[in-house]
C-alpha cells in the first residue's frame, strides 16, 4: 500500500520563499530609484563667474607722507650793540638782501672816539718805527723797543674794537630773505641780544614730515618726490635728510624734502609728498575686487586649476583714481571679476573667461 505524502507543509514553504524573493526585488528597485544619475539641469546649478587672466607688469612703488612747509633757514636777528633805534629801514613782509641794513642805532660818541683812536694808532706806529731804527743802531735796548711795539698793538686793538662797535649800530640781514616780524620802532632802546626781527630764507622750500619705522627702510638721500600743497600746486623736490633716531612716542623718523626754486614762499602750510621708490612687479585691478577674509587678511578671489575658488593674499603697492597696484598674486592667475561676492572659498564654479580691460571696474 503506497504511503500518502502530505502537501500542506510543502506549499507553505514555497509561499514563504516566494514572498522573500518579492520583498528583495522590491527593495532593490527602490534603492535604484533613490540614486538617479546627475541630470544636465542639476549640473547647471554650479555657480557661474566671470574671470580674467592677470598679466604682470612693472610698477614703481611710492611712499606718501604728510608734512608742513618750512623755509630753508630761519634766524632771529638780534642786536649786538646798546643804543636807541634812530632809523628803521625794513619792516614786516619786506624782502632784504644779504648784509642789507635793517635798522640803525644811535652811535652816540663812537665816531669821536674812533677819530681819537685812529690818531693814537698813528702816533704809536711812528713811535714803534722810531724805536726799531734806534734799536738797529744800538741806541735803544730791546725792552724799550718791545714797549713801543706793545703800545702800537694796544692802539690797533682799541681801533678795531671801536670800528666793530660802530659797525654794530647798523643792524644787517645775515642772508637774503623775507622779514616776517619786527620788534623795534624808532626810539626803541635795545641791548646786546635783544630781538630785532625774524628773517626767513625761502631760496629753498622744505617739507618736513614723519615716516613710520616700517616704511623708512627704502628711503635714500636724493630720491625724487612730488610735493602737493593743500591749494593744489605741485612742485618737485628731493630727499635731503632722513632722521637716524625714531621719535619714542610715535615710532616715526623725520624726513626733509627740499624744493629748489619754489614758486610759493609759505611756511607752516600743509603739504603731501609722494616719494618715488624702486620698480617692482605687480598687477593693476579694481579696488572693488578686494576682499577681507575671516582672518582679517586683504586679498582677492582667484581660481585653482580645477575651477575651485581660493583666497589669494596681496599687498597694495599704490593706488590712483582708476584702480590699485597690488603684489602677491601669481602671474597668469585667474582672477574672479564678476560674481566673486556670491561664491566662497573652496566652492567649485563654472568660470567664463573675459578680457581684463573690460572688467577692471567690476567686482560684483
Amino acid at each position: 500500500m503506497a504511503k500518502h505524502i502530505p502537501t500542506g507543509p510543502i506549499i507553505a514553504v514555497l509561499m514563504v520563499i516566494g514572498a522573500g524573493a518579492w520583498l528583495y526585488t522590491g527593495n532593490s528597485d527602490e534603492v535604484a530609484a533613490e540614486t538617479p544619475e546627475e541630470t544636465p539641469a542639476e549640473r547647471s546649478l554650479v555657480p557661474k563667474v566671470q574671470a580674467t587672466v592677470l598679466k604682470e607688469s612693472s610698477v614703481r612703488r611710492t611712499l606718501e607722507l604728510n608734512g608742513v612747509t618750512q623755509p630753508a633757514r630761519t634766524v632771529s636777528v638780534t642786536s649786538e650793540a646798546t643804543g636807541r633805534v634812530i632809523e628803521v629801514l625794513k619792516s614786516k613782509g619786506d624782502r632784504v638782501a644779504a648784509n642789507e641794513v635793517i635798522a640803525r642805532l644811535d652811535p652816540q660818541d663812537l665816531e669821536a672816539r674812533l677819530r681819537q683812536a685812529r690818531a693814537y694808532q698813528e702816533q704809536t706806529r711812528l713811535e714803534y718805527e722810531g724805536a726799531q731804527r734806534l734799536r738797529n743802531e744800538g741806541l735803544q735796548n730791546r725792552a724799550q723797543a718791545a714797549a713801543a711795539l706793545t703800545q702800537y698793538e694796544q692802539a690797533r686793538a682799541e681801533l678795531d674794537s671801536l670800528e666793530r662797535s660802530l659797525a654794530n649800530t647798523s643792524i644787517r640781514a645775515p642772508f637774503a630773505g623775507v622779514m616776517d616780524s619786527s620788534a623795534i620802532e624808532i626810539g626803541t632802546y635795545v641791548r646786546p641780544g635783544d630781538a630785532i626781527a625774524e628773517l626767513y630764507d625761502f631760496s629753498k622750500l622744505k617739507v618736513i614730515g614723519n615716516v613710520p619705522e616700517a616704511d623708512v627702510g627704502p628711503l635714500r638721500l636724493g630720491q625724487q618726490a612730488s610735493v602737493t600743497l593743500l591749494t593744489g600746486e605741485t612742485m618737485n623736490g628731493t630727499i635731503d635728510y632722513i632722521g637716524a633716531v625714531a621719535n619714542p612716542a610715535t615710532r616715526t623718523f623725520e624726513v626733509e624734502i627740499v624744493v629748489d626754486d619754489s614758486p610759493k614762499q609759505v611756511a607752516g602750510a600743509t603739504a603731501t609728498a609722494v616719494v618715488q621708490l624702486d620698480q617692482v612687479p605687480g598687477h593693476y585691478i579694481s579696488p572693488a575686487l578686494l576682499n577681507i577674509n575671516e582672518a582679517g587678511k586683504l586679498g582677492v578671489k582667484t581660481l585653482t586649476e580645477d575651477d575651485t575658488v581660493q583666497f589669494s593674499e596681496l599687498t597694495i603697492i599704490r593706488s590712483d583714481t582708476g584702480g590699485v597696484w597690488v603684489s602677491g598674486i601669481p602671474d597668469q592667475a585667474r582672477l574672479i571679476v564678476v560674481g566673486q561676492g556670491f561664491v566662497n572659498t573652496g566652492e567649485a564654479v563654472d568660470p567664463i573667461m573675459v578680457e581684463q580691460e573690460d572688467n577692471l571696474a567690476a567686482g560684483l
